[in-house]
């Protein structure tokens, strides 16, 4: 299998993020991550909340992924991410504010708060802080 690579392929509603020809990806599957090489069988995997990691070569880059699904079929890989940003597009300040934001929100005793959803702006402000605090530094 020496030589062999995966295509990964990453997209969300707003725009393709991803399109790249990889050695390994991890995936943050629904019920825990995921590694996948050249010669993965098929499958359709339910994607978390979490950090997507890509190795070509040396170098490895990670991605912040918001839910979705991952489709492995003949060395493709399609991440359909509900969104997706590469460790250096995240804006690590503006990551915290909506981290505080959200957070304000909960301890509020307001009845129009959707709790709902500024428990998934708490997530993905987290989220986003993890991916940009391991990304390497160059």
């Amino acid at each position: 299998m020496a030589g062999k690579k995966l295509r990964l392929q990453i997209v969300t509603p707003q725009r393709p993020v991803l399109d790249k020809e990889v050695d390994f990806v991890a995936l943050p599957a629904f019920n825990g991550e995921m590694g996948v090489l050249p010669g993965h069988i098929q499958y359709v995997a339910k994607l978390n909340y979490g950090v997507l990691r890509y190795k070509e070569g040396e170098t490895e880059e990670t991605f912040a992924v918001m839910g979705g699904l991952a489709e492995i079929e003949h060395d493709n890989i399609r991440v359909f991410a509900e969104d997706a940003a590469l460790a250096e597009e995240i804006d690590e300040e503006a990551a915290k504010q909506k981290l505080a934001q959200a957070k304000a929100s909960l301890t509020k005793h307001d009845a129009d708060i959707d709790m709902e959803l500024a428990e998934i702006e708490i997530k993905k402000a987290l989220l986003m802080l993890k991916v940009k605090k391991k990304a390497p530094k160059f």
